[in-house]
């Protein structure tokens, strides 16, 4: 099964999904760690990837055979998105005319095979700056437990990535990375253990073989400890619920007069006037930062209100 996933998932249908910013979930300000917010990290989950790219027929399986056909999934897509994040890599190095293109590119192509590279030259255009409506930046990919993590970053600076722990380095990049994050590479290196989970995680997913190490109750127990930190994260987050004080401030931000109005019109309204004003406040086009942070913020806080 995970080879068919693996041909069904091209990597011209995840660029065109992450051009979608309809599938960008917006941070939970109780859920996502700090540095997800003040990096710009989004997220998109999984499913939502896999929803739109794999016909309906297929994707309406990912939870219908147990543990081990959610994991064929989640790993197909997963070695794709590095597939692609090391594109991108290529193409920083491209467009900074760096000497290691060909070293990187050969050694992309000893993983993959030739395929990569004439991915990259039939998806060129795609790769480039200007696709993304950048004059200097290209996305880096990760994921983790809540999905998958997406950032623009500069073509000069390092490309290291972590969403947690690492959601950015403003140092000037020696080829992919600085001088203190060369032990991000993955794909030539045995990974250390002081570099970052994203990637000993990557590590692990670019290679197909080592989906077949799992049975149901290795998967299992892999299900459990993944989460067992995230979980325990999530507790040290909680939050009492809010006081009518603080509703009534949301409900009025939004222009809702009561609680009963809220409910009335639903979270297809509220979704509605969110997005109203994150085109006002949106950054990219002159807007304020922290206005567009607090209009995310409070939206996301009145839909756990509906939600209850």
């Amino acid at each position: 099964m995970l080879d068919h996933l693996l041909q069904m998932i091209s990597i011209e249908s995840l660029i065109f999904s992450f051009k979608e910013q309809d599938l960008f979930q917006e941070f939970n300000l109780h859920h996502e760690t700090y540095a997800l917010r003040a990096a710009k990290v989004t997220k998109v989950s999984d499913s939502d990837i896999l929803k739109n790219i794999l016909p309906k027929e297929l994707s309406s399986k990912m939870f219908g055979a147990g543990n081990l056909n959610l994991l064929a999934f989640i790993f197909a897509l997963r070695h794709k998105i590095l597939q692609l994040n090391l594109l991108f890599h290529l193409s920083a190095l491209k467009n900074n005319n760096h000497h290691s293109f060909n070293e990187v590119k050969d050694e992309l192509c000893a993983i993959f095979g030739e395929e990569i590279f004439n991915q990259y030259n039939l998806l060129f255009n795609m790769l480039m700056p200007p696709f993304w409506g950048k004059d200097k930046k290209l996305p880096i990919l990760g994921f983790s437990s809540v999905g998958c993590h997406f950032v623009m970053r500069d073509i000069s600076l390092c490309r290291a990535f972590d969403a947690y722990n690492l959601p950015y380095c403003n140092q000037l990049a020696r080829g992919l990375f600085c001088v203190k994050h060369s032990i991000e590479n993955f794909w030539t290196q045995k990974v250390p253990e002081e570099a970052s989970v994203q990637a000993k995680l990557s590590q692990f997913y670019i290679n197909p073989n080592n989906f077949s190490q799992f049975d149901e109750e290795t998967l299992k127990r892999l299900i459990q400890n993944f989460f067992r930190h995230f979980e325990r994260s999530q507790a040290e987050n909680f939050s009492i619920p809010m006081d009518s004080t603080k509703i009534n401030f949301l409900l009025e931000f939004y222009s809702f007069s009561s609680l009963e109005e809220l409910k009335k019109e639903g979270s297809t309204e509220l979704r509605r006037r969110f997005i109203e004003l994150a085109k006002h406040h949106h950054p990219d086009i002159g807007g304020s930062h922290e206005h567009f942070r607090e209009a995310r913020e409070y939206y996301e806080s009145l839909r756990e209100i509906l939600e209850k």
